[in-house]
């Protein structure tokens, strides 16, 4: 689930804000002086797709424009307008933008570390706590806005290389707010993406964004409908659009959170009628109805758009003295187009400007921009999110343009450290029951420093306490060249782990549960391996511990036993599923075998080895899960209760959990779920419905492994992505047993 306690903060955030000359007049077919007109398009969030219709609505009726002063969303339409692309090519962005996830600053999942993926495996909530030397550190915006700037970047990079606004196909000017002083910021040069990112940048949601010595937010905080800005641009006449939220009536006014709304559209309100009031009765004013759309709903571009279109309409015979003919207005495009910048230069150098944790190389390594080739904007894009994926960054951006230390025109990669990245406190809830006799409660806490005492080595520290007990802590680094080449292996691992262990295993007879024995271990594992780009491990280790085995339940000394386990062990490992909680797509695998040895005193003489699939399928909001384990033991020691067990949800359902228990182990599965609810943006709370089919069996002899010995189940349940991780409620049942099962953590 897309759902932090921020991205609540986000939306309330989001709610509660809701000079030069123009170029010379465009040539027009006749040649006739026509007065300049400017457009001024204001701040309001997903309000601001009404932009879109509006600017349809000109370009029918052949209304040019020739200057463009823009807040927020008004900033981000105009620039795109502003910087040659049509009303139609507007309409289609809004329509390809992923609105459900660009401000979702998660890192998707096939873009992770191999080590994060292995990390999500645990049962910990995705909130992370962190600390420094003054104690708690807090993010400056609850959102971070990777996602959305590099989309932004994106789109107008064809304009980044343009240092001066004036020489856009459309003079523009993008205002935001000194946060410093209050004071309005008119933004006419630099980085267009960057000046577009700070006029939107939300106070709370988004951090301020640093621009030429001064920090900057949201234009709407001190000038939210430009209009004297557009009029300094040397304009005759102003098409005004204000997409603010209106003040709530009485009735609206009924929370606390309402009223802090309304507080703050107060605080602007009054400046947006003062530059509204200074309007000429030449000058047209647009104000689109949209009682039901928030400045959230970026999920409402057709109405949106639609919002602005009738509200044009509604003002045409306004807006037709302005109108050029049929040849002047060819002429007004050709003209337009010659001015739109075009810029895909050869690069003259590769910069990178990091101040986090990790080492340029690590960027370097990731960014396949070369000196002497031409600029791939989407290849940035892609090469920036890689970087970003590898963790510890509060964002990772890019500017184009001189630099004061290289000759000519480059690349700058802007890699700022996030405080909040650099160790963190995880904490976790796991419950599981089937209302009768077995029922579990599971508290984690997992502590993570990516660079312990500044050596670039990672330690990380897991408890977890309930009916089981784990402490380890252990120190994890990596060598070698960073890559997201599929198949690469240039990177190797080393991980040292100290544990303590304590875990309790009930034994049955005939369905019954007759004894319950406790497993405590006390040991170190030293692994080492490698890496195939950030989907596939291949792990080899030893492992050492000392184990106490004692009957706390059932006939005392029935498997009491004291001894040494020592093992060398290997697993190749393939995780390239989407989601772990509920994949829809992709595949995992892992193979291993270990090896109880008499090394170093070992006591044990015996093997494991297993495999484990998942492979799901998907159309539309329905996914098929085909999921399967099988486990073999060899040379069996009388002192191995059995490694393998079933029993539980998925684990032939009906069962207890690990009712089963043998050497070796045989299980299939077909799980059918379907999404009840369609995804959203900002937050995303997804229901499933679902079914199971299994089929499988544990033995203690391989001799007596044969299908007709296999044990069939199913389950049907109902599922949730809560923010403490999967919520599932299921009944299942199986020969001769059926159970109610509740569970909050990892099913699949």
């Amino acid at each position: 689930m897309r759902f932090r306690p921020d991205a609540l903060c986000a939306i309330l955030c989001f709610a509660l804000f809701a000079t030069p000359a123009v170029a010379e007049q465009q040539e027009g077919g006749s040649g006739a002086q026509r007065p300049k007109m400017g457009l001024v398009l204001g701040g309001g969030g997903a309000r601001g797709f009404a932009h879109v219709g509006v600017l349809q609505v000109l370009e029918e009726n052949r209304i040019p424009v020739d200057a463009i002063a823009g807040t927020s969303m008004g900033a981000v339409v105009g620039s795109l307008y502003a910087s040659g692309k049509s009303a139609s090519e507007l309409k289609a962005i809004t329509d390809d933008i992923p609105w459900t996830t660009v401000f979702d600053d998660t890192i998707p999942r096939d873009r992770l570390s191999f080590r994060r993926k292995r990390d999500e495996r645990d049962v910990l909530i995705d909130f992370r706590i962190s600390f420094d030397d003054r104690g708690l550190v807090l993010p400056k915006g609850v959102l971070r806005g990777q996602e959305l700037f590099l989309t932004l970047a994106e789109y107008l990079a064809p304009a980044r290389g343009t240092q001066d606004f004036d020489n856009f196909a459309i003079p523009f000017r993008a205002v935001a707010t000194d946060i410093e002083t209050g004071e309005t910021e008119v933004m006419g040069d630099g980085d267009i993406a960057t000046a577009v990112f700070a006029s939107m940048a939300v106070p709370g949601g988004l951090p301020p964004v640093e621009r030429g010595g001064k920090l900057l937010v949201d234009g709407m905080v001190s000038d939210n409908v430009p209009i004297d800005i557009a009029r300094g641009m040397g304009v005759d006449r102003l098409i005004v659009v204000d997409v603010g939220t209106p003040l709530h009536t009485r009735d609206q006014i009924n929370s606390f959170v309402s009223v802090l709304s309304q507080m703050q559209l107060l605080l602007g309100h009054k400046a947006v009628a003062q530059q509204i009031a200074s309007l000429s009765p030449a000058d047209v004013l647009i104000r689109p109805d949209q009682p039901d759309i928030g400045a959230t709903a970026f999920d409402r571009s057709v109405d949106g758009i639609a919002a602005g279109r009738a509200a044009a309409l509604a003002v045409v015979d306004k807006l037709r003295p302005y109108a050029l003919s049929e040849a002047e207005w060819a002429d007004y495009l050709a003209a337009r187009q010659s001015r739109a910048p075009r810029y895909a230069p050869k690069l003259q150098f590769v910069k990178v400007d990091n101040n986090s944790d990790l080492p340029d190389r690590a960027i370097r390594d990731l960014v396949t921009a070369e000196p002497g080739k031409p600029l791939d904007a989407a290849q940035m894009t892609s090469d920036l999110q890689d970087v970003y994926a590898l963790g510890g960054f509060r964002s990772v951006r890019y500017t184009v343009g001189p630099d004061p230390t290289h000759a000519g025109e480059g690349v700058t990669i802007v890699a700022d450290g996030d405080p909040t990245s650099a160790n963190w406190l995880q904490l976790g809830l796991g419950i599981n029951t089937d209302f009768n006799r077995n029922s579990s409660v599971r508290l984690g806490f997992a502590y993570t420093d990516r660079s312990f005492l500044g050596t670039g080595i990672e330690w990380r520290s897991d408890v977890r306490v309930g009916s089981n007990l784990l402490v380890e802590s252990g120190f994890y680094t990596e060598f070698g060249r960073y890559s997201s080449e599929p198949g690469h292996t240039g990177r190797g691992f080393v991980e040292l782990t100290p544990f303590w262990s304590r875990v309790d295993t009930s034994l049955y007879y005939d369905n019954r549960a007759i004894s319950e024995v406790r497993d405590s271990r006390i040991g170190a594992r030293l692994d080492g391996g490698l890496l195939f780009g950030n989907w596939g491990e291949l792990r080899l280790g030893l492992s050492m511990a000392g184990v106490d085995l004692d009957t706390t339940v059932g006939v005392p000394g029935f498997t009491d036993d004291t001894f040494t386990d020592v093992d060398w062990h290997a697993a190749f490992t393939i995780d390239k599923l989407d989601n772990i909680r509920f994949p829809t797509a992709g595949l995992y695998t892992r193979v291993s075998f270990t090896d109880h040895v008499g090394w170093f005193g070992g006591d044990l003489r015996y093997g494991v080895g297993s495999v484990r699939v998942l492979k799901p399928i998907s159309w539309g909001r329905t996914t098929l899960l085909l999921s399967g384990d099988a486990g073999t033991t060899t040379n069996g020691d009388g002192r191995s209760l059995g490694d393998f067990r079933l029993g539980g949800f998925l684990n032939l359902s009906g069962l207890d959990e690990n009712q089963l228990i043998g050497r070796h182990k045989l299980i299939g599965r077909t799980i059918l779920y379907h999404r009840l609810s369609a995804e959203a943006p900002i937050v995303d709370f997804p229901v499933y419905l679902g079914g199971s089919i299994e089929v499988g069996n544990t033995w203690d002899r391989f001799n007596d492994i044969s299908l007709d010995a296999l044990r069939p189940a199913g389950s049907i349940f109902m599922g949730a992505d809560t923010p403490l991780g999967p919520f599932i409620l299921a009944t299942g049942v199986t020969r001769g047993n059926s159970s109610l099962y509740l569970i909050l953590g990892r099913v699949f």
